[in-house]
C-alpha cells in the first residue's frame, strides 16, 4: 500500500463527492482537504502508485494534477 499526496484543480465544489469519486475510481482511501488529497493506492512502488493517482483523480474530473510528496510516512491516519 502506497500514500500519495496530490494537489490539483476540481469544478466540483463538493468535497465529499470528489472523495467518493475517488475512492469509485481506484483509491482504497482518499481525504480531500481543500483541493489537496491524501490518497492510498495497493502498488508495488511509488512510481505505480503515483500513475494510479494520476489516473484514478483524471477519471473523477481534476485537472492540473501535481503530486506532492509520496511515501508511508505520508499515510493518511
Amino acid at each position: 500500500m502506497q500514500t500519495v499526496i496530490v494537489r490539483f484543480h476540481h469544478p466540483s465544489r463538493d468535497l465529499d463527492q470528489i472523495e467518493n469519486d475517488i475512492e469509485d475510481a481506484g483509491a482504497g482511501d482518499a481525504l480531500v482537504t481543500g483541493y489537496t488529497a491524501a490518497l492510498s493506492i495497493d502498488a508495488a512502488s511509488h512510481k505505480e502508485a503515483a500513475k494510479a493517482a494520476r489516473r484514478i483523480l483524471d477519471t473523477s474530473g481534476a485537472t492540473r494534477i501535481r503530486i506532492t510528496k509520496r511515501g508511508a510516512k505520508h499515510a493518511v491516519r
